[in-house]
């Protein structure tokens, strides 16, 4: 199952604009973003979950035991968080690691990888305040996913 996961988690990083007929008017326009999330499952094997989002198409959770959930952009509500996270998170750019590394790592802490046209960059969420900003808009669309499940 943690192959499918990985398999997954990474689909979405390699995934780049012109596969999706996308212009992107800036270098830092923020298109993917992938979170990794430790979680506190009591289930061996789902010790971690993946929230992909792909602007305008897909919110995806992908769980490390091989159980999904798609098509969570179809909720307005869903669409309006993910959009909101992609449209901002390029103002926490320059407090990130810009990064070709793409394997998933275990971590007590939320990864983040925002990808734009000028890279991938990458963060493991602390105490900044450029983490807590990503943090509150993870948390939204977590929300929103968690309202319409």
């Amino acid at each position: 199952m943690l192959d499918s996961y990985l398999n997954l988690r990474k689909n979405v990083l390699v995934y780049t604009n012109e596969d999706m007929n996308l212009e992107l008017q800036r270098d830092d326009q923020v298109y993917i973003a992938v979170v990794d999330i430790p979680t506190s499952s009591g289930i061996v094997g789902n010790e971690y979950m993946t929230l992909a989002m792909v602007f305008g198409l897909n919110c995806h959770l992908y769980m490390s035991n091989g159980d999904t959930m798609t098509g969570l952009e179809k909720d307005p509500k869903v669409m309006g968080a993910m959009q909101s996270l992609l449209i901002s998170s390029h103002q926490v750019l320059r407090r990130m690691e810009l990064t070709e590394r793409l394997d998933f790592e275990k971590s007590g802490r939320r990864q983040v990888y925002l990808k734009t046209c000028g890279g991938i960059y990458y963060k493991e969420l602390d105490d900044s305040k450029a983490s807590s900003f990503l943090n509150m808009m993870i948390d939204n669309v977590l929300r929103c996913i968690g309202e319409n499940t």
